[in-house]
């Protein structure tokens, strides 16, 4: 049963370096779009900063569910 924990926890640090990754590379663009003068592009970023937050929360979440989990 521990392999099967180990294996589950590589899995879930890869997506979480993954996520991170991904939502620095979104964070960097979307704040780029935000500085623009055109207020359609400006809330469009809004909009993709606001999404990019509850995905970073929601992996956050999910990765002290399973910490919390493996603990138990």
């Amino acid at each position: 049963m521990s392999k099967v924990t180990t294996i589950l926890q590589y899995i879930i640090t890869a997506i979480g370096t993954i996520a991170g990754l991904y939502a620095t590379v979104k964070l960097g663009i979307y704040g780029m779009a935000h500085m623009e003068k055109n207020p359609q592009k400006v809330e469009q970023a809004r909009d993709g900063l606001k999404n990019v937050a509850i995905g970073l929360l929601i992996t956050i979440a999910a990765a002290a569910i399973v910490s919390w989990l493996k603990a138990a």
